[in-house]
């Protein structure tokens, strides 16, 4: 009997812990899809931008604002923000050409020249920008804590 209990125990344990690895494997994979979904709607934009509008770097930083066509959050279904975050989803596009891989977090080759001037020391290139860096995150409270997921990326206007 006791031998039983233990292999039942066992299996019940396992079974959890296999339950648990599929409710996370799913969590990322519906992350994952909506950061991709997005990035693409981001560069979708910037190409139509690109092609309707004289002021690229402008009307596409005013897209992906507070008030934009697309924003700087977007809701994936499914998953639940971090502690008091209105969104799951969020879109960053740097201006500053100045910061630096290390400030950022991650490897995106910044500082970089983004204004075409051929220094890479404005803080603010909203104006004139010829290419931009964009941060695509998803952060959520799933069922191992809270996780991020971070996709850095370039749109050029030219």
């Amino acid at each position: 009997m006791t031998v039983l209990m233990v292999a039942l125990m066992a299996m019940s344990a396992s079974t959890l812990r296999t339950h648990s690895l599929r409710r996370q494997n799913r969590e990322r994979a519906i992350a994952q899809n909506a950061v991709r979904a997005i990035s693409e709607r981001v560069h979708a934009l910037s190409d139509q931008i690109r092609r309707e509008e004289a002021d690229w770097s402008e009307d596409l930083i005013a897209a992906l604002s507070v008030g934009g066509s697309l924003g700087e959050t977007f809701v994936i279904t499914g998953l639940t923000p971090t502690g008091d975050a209105p969104s799951v989803g969020t879109i960053q596009v740097l201006r500053d050409e100045t910061r630096s891989d290390a400030d950022l977090g991650f490897e995106l080759g910044m500082p970089r020249d983004l204004d075409g001037d051929g220094a890479a020391d404005n803080t603010d290139v909203s104006a004139n920008a010829r290419i931009l860096p964009v941060i695509v995150q998803a952060q959520w409270t799933g069922v191992s804590g809270d996780v991020t997921i971070v996709h850095p990326f370039y749109i050029i206007g030219y």
